[in-house]
Formats: C-alpha cells, structure tokens, sequence
C-alpha cells in the first residue's frame, strides 16, 4: 500500500508540473522507472517554462531544518542542504535573526529582508512577509524560543501566490529557493542565470504559493542523497563553499 500511495503522488507532482502556465516541456520519467527509485531519498523533476530550465527537489520521508554547524556528508541521516540566509561578507556571519530549535544564535535584524521562515520541530514550515523585519519583535523572538521552533530571515520571492517586485536589481545567477507546494515544502532552483524577477514569475508559473529566497552566487554548493547512498552535488559557481555559515537541511523522519 506504502508504494502504491508513493507512486501515486509521484504521478500526482508530474501532473501538477505539467500544469504549469506556458511550460514548453515536462521530463516525467515512467511509472516502471518510479517503481525501481521508490527507495530514493530525493526525487528530482524537470520543467522549461519560458526558455528557462527548472528542477524541483521533492524529499521523500524527510523533513526540513534549519543548521548553523555545517552538515557533513557522512551523517546519512542528512538527505539534502544548501545555503539559507546570507552571510555577511566582512566577518562570515549569519546576516539577519537567526534562531535554531528556539535558540537565539543572532539577535540583529536585517531590515533590508522581508520574508522569513518558521520551521517546527515537526518540520512544518511557514513562509511569510516580515514588514521589512518590523514583525521580528522580541515577543516575536520570544514565542519561538519557547516552542523550541527555528527562524531565518531571507528575500521573499512569492507572496499568497503573487510574485514580489525586483526590478532593479538585474544581476544574473542561477537562484534557488525553499517552497511551499501542493502542501510540501520543496526545494526549486533555475539550471541557469537569471534575475531574481524572472526567478519570481516563473516560479509563480509552477503554481508555488509561498517562496522564500536562499543564498547563492558563490554561495550556491549543496548536496543531496541517492538511493545508492551516494553524494549528488548542487550550485554553479561553488566558490565560497567554506565560507557558508547556516543551512537549511532536510533529514530523514
């Protein structure tokens, strides 16, 4: 029964991917291809919407967490981690709030963010506007110590399902993002440079409804479990790998 509800949200996720406003191509491997992964930790799914190469990375049996220690590949309860929030260039710290399993590992709040993420100890995850850090009050802070729930602040790049504004800024880099999906949270990046509004609507496009931005550009290495146990790696660039400084990771439940 367990296979059977697995490939038939497998087949549901393609379907929903399919779906996607002026999507030119969908790679959907076959349900005889599913049955033989079942036991994979991450499954990976395909689109090009508007000339741009997207994958989303749907965890399997796992739930989310946000870490402040750098995850090691050894650790095989770990399934998947990237970058969260930024980190600061003149000293490799956490830039903005940051709060693991309700403790307070950075107090300052970054004003120039306006989204954010809650993460339960259950991995339920909220992805919500910050009013520009006004939200993050000390009451705020203090609701989350007590229920041991973890916080990072980051761009949010779709809002109730409309995409967010970002039209000056035009740099170009492949982009990222943890997601809220058909009732999942799931992980879409672009194959691709793009700028961040592009980013925005073609995720609004995959039917997202709540997304919020990760750290990239050089920042951009993350990994990812096989089915064989083996480590699949992730980002373009790579360059500042060791300078990363918190992560959002998924483990198995």
């Amino acid at each position: 029964m367990r296979i059977l509800i697995s490939l038939l949200q497998l087949v549901s996720t393609a379907l929903a991917l399919a779906s996607c406003n002026n999507a030119e191509s969908v790679q959907s491997p076959s349900p005889d291809a599913e049955l033989s992964k079942l036991a994979a930790y991450i499954r990976d799914s395909a689109a090009t919407i508007d000339s741009l190469d997207v994958v989303f990375y749907f965890p399997v049996n796992a739930k989310p967490e946000l870490r402040s220690a750098r995850p090691l590949k050894s650790d095989d309860q770990i399934l998947f981690c990237c970058a969260g929030a930024f980190t600061l260039l003149e000293n490799d710290r956490i830039d903005g709030l940051f709060i693991e399993n309700g403790r307070t590992l950075v107090r300052t709040v970054n004003h120039n963010l306006g989204g954010g993420i809650t993460i339960t100890p259950e991995g339920e995850t909220r992805i919500f506007g910050t009013e520009m850090g006004k939200v993050l009050d000390s009451s705020f802070v203090d609701s989350l110590e007590r229920n041991s729930i973890s916080f990072l602040q980051q761009i949010q790049m779709i809002r109730d399902g409309q995409p967010l504004v970002f039209r000056k800024d035009q740099s170009l880099f492949q982009r990222r993002a943890i997601c809220q999906f058909q009732g999942k949270t799931v992980i879409i990046e672009t194959k691709t440079a793009c700028t961040l509004q592009k980013f925005a609507e073609i995720i609004k496009k995959c039917g997202i409804f709540n997304a919020l931005y990760v750290d990239m550009g050089s920042w951009d290495e993350g990994w990812y479990r096989t089915v064989n146990n083996t480590i699949s790696t992730i980002g373009l660039m790579r360059n500042s790998t060791k300078r990363q400084s918190n992560w959002v990771v998924f483990v198995k439940t």
